[in-house]
């Protein structure tokens, strides 16, 4: 009895553990600079950018995705869907601009 008390112990212990980490990854996954590094991470690989640029662009991307976290309608969303692709679209060169632009994916992702 004791040892099936036991067990059942550190089994709801280690349940508990692991959920907690689930709800820490979940968290970490909502943050907004967590998220702009994904998507600079991802648009580095497509086009070379200086470290000054990149640093703009992770600034821009926090802001979408604090923005889009706060926003309540789609006239809003889509206000910072424009702002986002004339900044985007401000920032990088023509070169880079029509790279980005060739891999519609990822210029969607960072858009929106």
């Amino acid at each position: 009895m004791k040892k099936i008390f036991l067990s059942l112990i550190i089994f709801f212990a280690l349940s508990n553990t692991a959920f907690a980490q689930d709800k820490v990854q979940e968290k970490k996954s909502k943050d907004p600079v967590v998220l702009a590094k994904m998507e600079i991470a991802e648009l580095v690989k497509e086009i070379p950018l200086e470290s000054s640029l990149e640093n703009g662009l992770i600034s821009l991307l926090t802001y979408k995705h604090e923005t889009l976290a706060k926003v309540t309608t789609d006239k809003e969303r889509n206000q910072v869907y424009e702002t986002m692709k004339s900044k985007l679209d401000g920032s990088l060169t023509p070169e880079q601009l029509k790279k980005l632009k060739s891999n519609k994916k990822l210029y969607e992702n960072l858009i929106k």
